[in-house]
């Protein structure tokens, strides 16, 4: 069962991954629009930047627990690349204490943050203003999916350093 919730997690944040992976392809053409337009036509946008912020913020936000699924955060190998299996999941096991208050901070931040800009409909200061709770609600969303991954690698990680430790036994 433990295995099945961890397998669903990691299914969830391959797919969202692989999916937001392709806004990369609107945020490019946009890019080369705009630039296309400022300094060819000298017709600059008054809209690009504003939606290239949410584009590119939503790629990242929503790659994080694609990221940790993969391996893709940033580790100090040279600490831990000599260890046993066991010695790797027990490391990580600690060092996951920051990481849960780390999220488990911005998680409190960013759901207060987008409830209160959700109640006023708050929008972006600029010429165009388009909305920016929508994307204060997918950070949350992108959050969550990184935690949920977290929980996926914490639970593997006491299975390594249990299985592994049993094993040693008589």
């Amino acid at each position: 069962m433990v295995q099945s919730f961890c397998r669903r997690i990691d299914s969830l944040n391959e797919w969202v991954g692989k999916f937001s992976g392709w806004l990369i392809i609107p945020l490019i053409l946009l890019v080369v629009f705009d630039v296309t337009l400022r300094y060819v036509f000298n017709r600059p946008t008054i809209w690009a930047w504003d939606i290239n912020i949410q584009l590119l913020g939503a790629l990242v936000v929503l790659g994080g627990g694609y990221a940790l699924l993969h391996g893709g955060h940033i580790g100090v190998d040279a600490l831990v690349i000599h260890l046993s299996p066991r010695g790797r999941a027990i490391v990580d096991l600690i060092t996951s204490v920051f990481f849960f208050f780390g999220i488990g901070v911005l998680m409190w931040k960013a759901v207060g943050d987008a409830w209160f800009s959700f109640q006023i409909r708050e929008l972006y200061t600029s010429v165009f203003s388009p909305p920016i709770y929508p994307f204060k609600i997918l950070m949350v969303i992108g959050i969550l999916l990184l935690l949920l991954q977290g929980v996926a690698k914490f639970i593997r990680d006491l299975i390594t350093m249990t299985s592994t430790e049993m094993k040693g036994r008589p």
